[in-house]
């Protein structure tokens, strides 16, 4: 009997994400591609959604749970330094004038020693996540439904609606951090424990209308006070918090199965760990080649297909990692577990 197939609902949202990541960190060449009401447009479609993408990422974590994994702490630690390897393997060729004296040296140390240095901040802050999960899980355990909806509010108002509304954070970065990763996995696990549910009829409207609202901040309706630059265009604004909600129903709903899925779903820490490099990279030799945009829309959807094409390149990056890698990474964990079960 064929094996099943597991739901490849979630998978599919993962790989989507991944792209929306790449996409926005390209976003910024748009003025190569085009300029005017079409920049305008589609700088306020891009930057509307896709800070969701890594809310997402973590909120479907805390649907399905973390367990503290010394093996998969020692996996993801062997990608991440693996890659970021490659990565300064890649800027040594292609870019030498950069790697050189303290920045090659600061380059190499972020490579080795990714978590603690914080080389990417969503990795140092899952890492923490996971090494936190079990005593979160305790923590939500002892309270009622009723306190962790208090609690889940009280984290909400502190962290998501004061810097949506008033730009002042009580911990800076816009919510690229440890604490924003630990309230969106709390709702995470909320909504797989209390509100477990199906979106209404017209889900889809208020999805494409908080979009709206946040394009229309960003590109139309921006505070500009001195050096504030205020917009809702953020990882911890509220409206981000309610699209990252509705996302996570409107792809749990779907029902899609697909081992292609599933496989390519698993390739995506690669797309992850290097795009930002790979965008740079990729744009600057389209700008160095001469290369002449349409502009426009067309223009756009040049960016988006060029976005693509690095999004796929890096995705099989991360199968071929996985290809040579995978058994080496499975058996350094078992190792460093053993070895940690035996001196406990």
């Amino acid at each position: 009997m064929e094996k099943a197939v597991r739901n490849s609902n979630h998978e599919l949202m993962r790989i989507i994400a991944m792209y929306m990541i790449v996409l926005i960190h390209a976003n910024m060449y748009l003025g190569y591609f085009c300029t005017g009401p079409s920049w305008s447009f589609f700088n306020g479609l891009v930057n509307g959604i896709c800070d969701i993408s890594a809310s997402v990422f973590i909120v479907a974590s805390g649907y399905y749970g973390l367990k503290f994994s010394v093996r998969k702490l020692v996996k993801l630690e062997c990608m991440m330094v693996t890659l970021s390897i490659l990565e300064t393997v890649i800027l040594c060729i292609l870019r030498p004038e950069e790697m050189q004296g303290v920045a090659l040296l600061e380059q190499l140390v972020k490579s080795f020693l990714p978590f603690i240095t914080s080389k990417h901040w969503y990795y140092s802050s899952y890492i923490c996540l996971v090494l936190f999960s079990g005593y979160i899980q305790k923590f939500i355990d002892h309270l009622s439904q009723k306190e962790f909806e208090r609690f889940l509010l009280l984290l909400l108002v502190l962290f998501s609606v004061i810097p949506t509304f008033f730009y002042f954070e009580l911990v800076p970065g816009n919510g690229k951090g440890v604490v924003n990763t630990i309230m969106i996995y709390m709702m995470g696990r909320y909504m797989r424990m209390y509100r477990d549910v199906k979106l209404p009829k017209k889900a889809g409207l208020l999805f494409l209308g908080l979009w709206l609202v946040n394009g229309l901040s960003h590109d139309v309706f921006p505070i500009k006070i001195g050096d504030i630059y205020h917009h809702w265009c953020k990882d911890n604004s509220i409206t981000n918090m309610a699209l990252t909600v509705i996302a996570f129903y409107m792809f749990k709903e779907l029902k899609i199965q697909s081992k292609f899925i599933n496989k390519a779903a698993t390739c995506v820490f690669a797309v992850f760990a290097l795009n930002g490099s790979a965008v740079r990279l990729v744009m600057e030799y389209v700008q160095e080649s001469g290369f002449e945009s349409p502009g426009g829309i067309l223009g756009a959807l040049t960016l988006m297909g060029i976005v693509f094409l690095i999004w796929l390149a890096l995705l099989l990056v991360g199968w071929l990692r996985e290809l040579l890698f995978g058994r080496l990474d499975q058996k350094l964990g078992i190792f460093v577990e053993n070895k940690l079960t035996f001196l406990h």
